[in-house]
């Protein structure tokens, strides 16, 4: 490939670009899982709100004349509810669009994560310093067509649990949402995480224990051919939510 014609491809995808790009927002109407979704075209770029689906619980217990406290941190979430806001998002400004060159269909696009590989979202949970994590405790399930499975990564040094969601079968677009649309306003197709741990108290006297936050992202890309390869096509984060481990 020349060097001028790989000059105007990027010229015009920068274009492109910026074309579709519009500074506006929409709002989706589930009450579960609020979201918000910017209505620019051919991308599905915004925000879920998860705080709605979380749980949280602690009790303190003493062991071996130690006095601990014990907790959870995780949530329980409809994949109907989680997928809803992007699924509109994807109807209103991605299903039988095309690009405006290749006149390719958005929506057949094959999902990927950075570097061509399967496509995925994240959530993190980040724990206090001194909090003891029992990694063998930590439950992660999914009864539902739009995940194929979920992994746990424990980094026991910085006290953060990231879950990994693998979306879908590395389906395009347009056959990833055919899988939402099978579970789209039922309920039994539910995903589910849950992480124990435990906070040694050493002052009687010690009334907050820390903090724990929590967000998620998913980020996909477009690669095959030349129009917008690499472009960040999918941005999706979960608000960060943040709990004070009170006595």
């Amino acid at each position: 490939m020349s060097k001028k014609f790989a000059k105007l491809a990027g010229a015009i995808s920068t274009l492109t670009l910026a074309l579709v790009m519009v500074p506006a927002t929409a709002f989706a109407a589930n009450s579960v899982v609020p979201s918000q979704f910017q209505t620019d075209k051919a991308t599905i770029k915004g925000s879920i709100d998860l705080s709605n689906t979380t749980t949280r619980s602690g009790q303190e217990v003493t062991r071996d004349g130690q006095l601990y406290y014990d907790g959870t941190i995780g949530g329980t979430v409809e994949a109907s509810d989680l997928f809803e806001g992007a699924y509109d998002k994807y109807v209103a400004d991605f299903k039988g669009k095309v690009e405006p060159f290749t006149k390719n269909h958005y929506e057949n696009l094959v999902m990927y994560s950075k570097e061509e590989t399967f496509p995925v979202a994240e959530f993190t949970i980040d724990l206090p310093d001194n909090a003891i994590i029992d990694a063998s405790e930590i439950v992660a399930t999914e009864n539902t067509a739009t995940i194929s499975k979920i992994t746990t990564d424990v980094d026991q040094t910085a006290k953060k649990v990231t879950f990994t969601l693998y979306l879908g079968n590395w389906n395009d677009y347009k056959e990833f949402f055919q899988l939402y649309e099978k579970e789209k306003g039922t309920t039994g197709h539910a995903i589910s995480i849950n992480v124990p741990y435990s906070i040694a108290i050493t002052n009687p006297a010690q009334t907050s224990l820390g903090t724990i936050t929590a967000d998620g992202k998913c980020e996909l890309y477009k690669y095959g051919g030349l129009f917008l390869r690499k472009a960040k096509i999918v941005n999706v984060t979960a608000n960060q939510l943040i709990y004070s481990i009170d006595r």
